[in-house]
């Protein structure tokens, strides 16, 4: 930040400056001498004590040094997701340059995070139609297996592989077949290169990796160090990884599109038929459509079906519920993918009430941990439920579950529902209203070098994190007189903090939940809603609706240590609230951090417990603007304890000693400027609770700064509230370079 603020600071305590008629947020800031480019970081190498962290995402340092950007950066995610979500644009087979909506969206949203070895033209899945039965020998061959056995000189009597798998593939419709033998090409491709992304990865460490299933927790405090990771982190081969994610999902999509074609164009019903073989590389199975028992019966009837060790399921479009790991990638079972075509299906990791949590232990329903799994459902109400690392997670690998229509329920313990640690996991859900459960570490985790996305594109959704610690057995040391727990869920970047453990600190990764429209609702405990911690981006955009947020401790656009948190809300009246004793929420920044939270239009409700609503603590940058909208402010001063600050309100950004100690090994501290900052434009707005701090400054109509003689004047961190009758915002992105004219 720019240190060379204290003569404009002198003269505004002169003269105090009138608000302008300008950009609203440029006057706001101009009220204590700063532009936009005052704000954010770029650190000095020779500052003590400043983290030295690897593994951090690409636009975690632009991001830091432009805080404003990251608006731009959210919506440009919340817009990729509702853009390529679109029905209709899932249903083209050909688009330019064969690139279909599917993988656009997984390199837009999941890939390009995370690498910049791809433009994302297209995922050249170009193998031809072929029938089943020969892709499979061709598969046998590609694995190094034999199909015609030879020994004395003479063909062996036994197995008569090829001759088998020609008669099981009889059963498979003759119209089929060439689309199902196509995918099986193209999974060989993409098996290739797999294959080679561990090519250097000591196979102990990667087996090690893949069977870490604490990292969601272990990494916040860093108790538990596993050097593979670091070994498997500095050898394994990331562009062939995700260039087999890219084969993978156009593969499978692209099958998708030529088997719903296929259904639409029948002049019956689906064929009943089954196939199943055990190929070198997992099971394939492909199932038709079972007629009704009783055609004068509604009822469901549910077809069971064993996803265990499987390459590949296909199923067209009966109700089924699946058992076992499903569409989950392994040491031992690199690729693994399942297309369901339609009905009412339950997925469950193990046997048990569909729908709840399972006691089932492996990975599924779109896990990729050291390889891809990827489940794409094309229609139906679905249930699905796991225990652990499903439902779009990945781990040094690739996971989406895409679900692309229907009112489904998603329930799992802790790490998934897009969620990413050193990998890339999704979640894409493309309409109907959608129930989303989780314990902890999900719902849009960017864990440790990694990214995850939950992205649903329309809908009334709900999307609860488990609060009682009491239950998830994750209680929180920022609630400790509470059963309130860690959430890490709903746009959450979180890295390995090791500084006061080992020194293996890891950067955190993009983590973001982007809603397209709806009345939606969110509820969790601490550190959820668009928030950060150690170097990680945590993100949450909601296009449209009335939506319903309810936190605890950091939650709704808030982070701590060196990260960057926001929520972004872009119309509706909304209720922004933190209870139990809450504090740490709604714009809170902590520790070099940027915390945001905007809210566009909509008479809105906002509540704290204690501190929150703009509020800065050691060198941050917190921000809460709404536009538009009669909207009421709260800070609940009567939950305030013995060491709270009676001087809290809405934009407040706390001084310490430390701003000036440049004796010590902290100097950064000294050598930096920080702000919260308030902003309301337009509205009859009510203020309840902040307004004690400032008597006769804080409320409609008016702004309020520092009192003169309070020392964050001379330590340039700075408390601003404005409310304004009108006005606007422009959060375009400034040019890198501005043109010359010449």
């Amino acid at each position: 930040m720019h240190t060379s603020l204290l003569t404009a600071v002198v003269l505004i305590l002169i003269t105090p400056a009138p608000l302008l008629g300008g950009d609203a947020l440029d006057d706001a800031l101009g009220l204590v001498g700063m532009q936009r480019q005052d704000l954010g970081w770029r650190a000095k190498g020779w500052w003590p004590r400043w983290p030295d962290v690897p593994y951090k995402l690409r636009a975690f340092d632009a991001l830091f040094a432009e805080p404003l950007d990251t608006i731009a950066y959210t919506r440009a995610l919340g817009q990729t997701a509702y853009d390529l979500l679109d029905p209709e644009q899932l249903a083209k087979e050909d688009t330019d340059r064969n690139s279909r909506a599917l993988f656009q969206a997984v390199q837009r949203l999941g890939i390009d995070p995370k690498f910049g070895g791809f433009r994302g033209y297209t995922a050249n899945t170009l193998a031809p139609e072929m029938p089943l039965d020969q892709a499979i020998v061709a598969l046998y061959r590609a694995a190094g297996r034999t199909t015609q056995p030879n020994t004395f000189g003479m063909a062996l009597p036994y197995p008569k592989i090829e001759e088998q798998i020609a008669e099981q593939a009889k059963n498979v419709p003759e119209e089929i077949s060439p689309i199902l033998g196509q995918l099986v090409l193209n999974i060989i491709e993409a098996r290739r290169w797999v294959d080679l992304a561990f090519r250097k990865v000591d196979a102990a460490d990667r087996l090690a990796v893949a069977t870490r299933y604490d990292v969601g927790m272990e990494m916040i405090d860093a108790y538990d160090y596993c050097p593979a990771i670091d070994d498997v982190a500095k050898t394994w081969d990331e562009a062939s990884m995700w260039y087999a994610a890219q084969k993978c999902v156009d593969a499978l999509d692209l099958a998708r599109i030529k088997l719903q074609m296929w259904k639409s164009e029948l002049d019956g019903p689906v064929p009943d038929f089954a196939f199943d073989w055990e190929t070198p590389w997992g099971w394939i199975r492909v199932r038709g459509v079972v007629p009704p028992r009783n055609p004068s019966s509604s009822g469901i009837h549910f077809k069971n079906l064993d996803g265990t060790d499987s390459c590949l399921v296909v199923e067209l479009g009966d109700d089924t519920t699946y058992a076992g790991p499903v569409a989950a990638g392994s040491p031992s079972t690199p690729i693994s993918l399942l297309l369901d075509l339609g009905g009412t299906d339950n997925y469950r990791s193990a046997p048990g009430a569909i729908g709840e949590y399972q006691s089932g232990l492996a990975p599924s329903q779109g896990a990729g941990l050291c390889g891809v799994g990827i489940l794409i459902d094309a229609g139906g109400n679905d249930r699905y439920g796991a225990l652990r690392y499903g439902q779009g997670v990945g781990q040094f690998g690739f996971g989406l579950l895409a679900d692309l229509a229907g009112d489904d329920e998603y329930c799992l313990q802790h790490s998934g529902q897009g969620c990413g640690y050193f990998g890339v996991g999704l979640l894409f859900d493309a309409a109907g209203d959608d129930e989303y459960n989780i314990h902890a570490d999900g719902q849009g985790l960017g864990g440790v070098a990694g990214v995850g996305i939950l992205a649903d594109r329309g809908g009334d959704d709900s999307y609860v994190a488990e609060r009682k610690h009491s239950i998830t057995g994750r209680p929180s040391y920022h609630s400790p007189d509470l059963d309130v727990g860690v959430s890490n869920v709903q746009g959450c970047g979180i890295g390995r903090r090791g500084d006061g453990s080992d020194g293996h600190s890891w950067a955190g990764g993009l983590g973001a939940l982007l809603d397209g429209g709806g009345n939606d609702f969110y509820s969790a405990g601490n550190w959820s809603m668009g928030t950060g911690y150690w170097f990680g981006i945590g993100l949450l955009h909601d296009r449209a609706g009335d939506d319903k947020y309810n936190g605890v401790c950091y939650s709704q656009g808030t982070g701590a240590h060196f990260c960057i948190g926001a929520l972004i809300d872009e119309a509706g009246d909304d209720q922004h609230f933190a209870h139990e004793n809450s504090n740490s929420s709604l714009a809170w920044a902590h520790d070099f951090t940027i915390g945001l939270l905007l809210n566009i239009g909509g008479d809105d409700k906002y509540h704290v417990d204690t501190g929150g609503l703009a509020y800065s603590i050691n060198r941050s940058v917190a921000m809460l603007i709404d536009t538009g909208g009669d909207d009421t402010y709260e800070i609940n001063v009567a939950k305030r304890g013995e060491n709270e600050h009676a001087d809290e309100r809405p934009g407040f950004a706390m001084n310490a000693k430390s701003f000036r100690a440049r004796s010590g090994v902290g100097t950064y501290f000294a050598d930096t400027t920080s702000i919260g900052l308030f902003l309301d434009i337009g509205g009859d707005d009510q203020y309840t609770g902040g307004e004690a701090a400032l008597p006769g400054s804080v409320g409609n109509n008016r702004h309020w700064l520092d009192p003169p003689g309070s020392p964050n004047w001379a330590d340039r961190n700075f408390s601003v509230g404005v409310d304004r009758a009108a006005g606007e915002v422009d959060f375009t992105p400034r040019p890198v370079k501005v043109p010359s004219g010449k």
